[in-house]
């Protein structure tokens, strides 16, 4: 491992050290004026990254593929004969529900388990173990025959796609840059959704066309495969955990080849903003004693990893379950006569969505977006349960029904990329890959309830059969959402880690970060104001 006079810096710094560490005019500086830019602004000026982003992106299809596969294929006449018991037409909800949980099961496992390896190893082998996972899930759902075959493949896909979407944000949050915590999560979900319309397209054509093949989808991420193992390859190692683990020479080497060749780009200054940052956080946490395997859930970080969650776990209390994980499956027995293109119809809204929230988060912030978004969507089940109460198999009201999935669907689908970028930009830097794993675990153990309630409140007869009235249950978990989000959710955007340190040090109410001057941000300003001058 590579050591250098700032290694030993950030490493070994004590308090009193600190104080009398040369800084520039009021203290060190942890913010550079890139971090004022705007998404599209950064797009321009950026655009190596910008391409790499994409291209990181891209294994997020598999990601959606595979979701929609697992929600859709279950309603497919080849797998219900492969799968179920002869004669079956509409699979038990028994077995959905051990799929869907077992997935989520997954990826709890996944995004609490990996975040060790990341911290120790790097990202780069993070994203190998990853692969690995993909390649298991993909090769038992090849040759699956039995439903317990499927549920292995599931728990693999579960641990795969949970690691891979949290993992995939954090790298590329790590290029330095604020406005790639947001960038990152648009572009990220965007190549989601569109692995979800391919494969909702995918399974439309063949209940057309050859209603009891179900392999072909299957083969088809072979492909996606090969494209992410070369992708992770091209992608380089963090600079920011090369910067705490003392390894300043490639993290510099990281942004020169990132970054290098822009105009007025500073690769000493992000390095000098990041080894400041690292040992200012390290400072607070040996004063305030939030050290160790435990940091995560200590002092002020015990509501940073509860903030860090709760977008994502209010995602799960406001039905995602009902018009996204199951939706093939509502639709199918709430009697739609193609349930297949309801999903294709959903996943093109999902689209819809990303593009709008790309368009308006500058404007508007994240807390808004995050917080009136869900609230639309508790409103929205709470219509498809006044629905359930009608006879929704008439033209009529099978159209308001699809329309308020729609509705649903368009309002999360935003606010739920939104929640990536609280869970990587909320924690410590030092503790960002633990928070964020914890916190997407938490709401994974959330996911993995209603992946086994979801189907059986929808269909376990003779035992209960809720159907579209299950909308009145999240309706009320979905209420609750909006008004913790509404008490807890600050707003970030264009913030550095620093700044966001010394707001929560400083204990600056959630709701007032938004006008909240930092010292960061005044010492930032300060030294630009003296560059100006000279």
């Amino acid at each position: 491992m590579e050591k250098n006079t700032n290694t030993e810096a950030i490493e070994n710094v004590t308090r009193d050290e600190r104080e009398d560490a040369p800084i520039k005019s009021m203290g060190p500086i942890m913010r550079s004026h890139e971090d004022d830019l705007g998404m599209f602004q950064c797009i321009r000026r950026f655009k190596t990254v910008s391409w790499v982003a994409m291209l990181a992106a891209f294994s997020a299809s598999l990601d959606g593929y595979q979701i929609n596969l697992n929600g859709g294929i279950v309603s497919n006449k080849g797998f219900i004969r492969q799968m179920a018991a002869p004669g079956t037409s509409i699979i038990e909800g028994k077995y959905i529900s051990a799929w869907g949980g077992i997935q989520s099961a997954g990826q709890t496992v996944g995004q609490i388990f990996l975040q060790y390896a990341t911290e120790r190893f790097g990202r780069k082998v993070a994203f190998y173990i990853i692969w690995v996972d993909i390649v298991i899930s993909v090769f038992i759902e090849t040759f699956a025959t039995k439903w317990e075959h499927w549920l292995v493949a599931k728990l693999f896909s579960g641990m795969g796609v949970a690691a891979r979407f949290l993992h995939q944000r954090i790298q590329l949050v790590s290029l330095q840059l604020l406005i790639w915590v947001l960038f990152s999560g648009l572009t990220i979900s965007s190549w989601f959704v569109l692995g979800q319309i391919f494969a909702s397209v995918a399974l439309q054509t063949l209940s057309k066309n050859d209603p009891y093949d179900f392999r072909v989808p299957i083969y088809t991420q072979w492909a996606m495969v090969g494209l992410i193992a070369a992708i992770f390859l091209i992608i380089p190692e963090s600079p920011w955990w090369l910067a705490s683990q003392g390894r300043i020479d490639k993290a510099a080497k990281v942004l020169n080849w990132f970054n290098g060749k822009v105009d007025g780009y500073s690769v000493d200054e992000q390095i000098e903003i990041m080894t400041a940052t690292i040992t200012e956080e390290r400072i607070v946490a040996e004063r305030n004693a939030e050290e160790g395997t435990w940091a995560v859930f200590q002092g002020n970080n015990r509501i940073r990893f509860l903030i860090a969650a709760w977008p994502k776990i209010a995602q799960q209390l406001v039905g995602l379950a009902v018009f996204n994980t199951y939706a093939t499956y509502f639709f199918q027995y709430a009697g739609s006569k193609d349930p297949f293109m309801v999903t294709v119809i959903l996943s093109c809204v999902q689209l819809l969505s990303m593009i709008l929230t790309a368009t308006t988060t500058d404007k508007l912030g994240r807390r808004p977006l995050t917080i009136y978004p869900y609230a639309v969507t508790s409103v929205s089940v709470l219509c498809l349960g006044i629905i359930g109460c009608f006879d929704y198999t008439r033209p009529a009201t099978s159209s308001l029904l699809i329309f308020f999935a729609c509705l649903a669907t368009l309002s999360t689908t935003g606010a739920s990329a939104i929640g990536y970028a609280y869970a990587a930009e909320i924690p410590q830097q030092r503790l960002r890959a633990k928070t964020a794993g914890w916190a997407l675990a938490l709401s994974n153990a959330i996911a993995i309830m209603f992946s086994f309630c979801t189907p059986l409140m929808i269909n376990n007869e003779p035992v209960s059969a809720w159907g579209v009235k299950t909308g009145f249950f999240f309706a009320g978990t979905g209420t609750v959402a909006v008004f913790v989000a509404w008490l807890i959710l600050p707003e970030v955007a264009r913030r550095t880690p620093a700044e966001i340190d010394e707001m929560f040090e400083k204990k600056v109410g959630l709701r007032k970060f938004k006008g909240y001057v930092t010292e960061v941000q005044m010492r930032s300003n300060e030294q630009y104001d003296e560059h100006e001058m000279r």
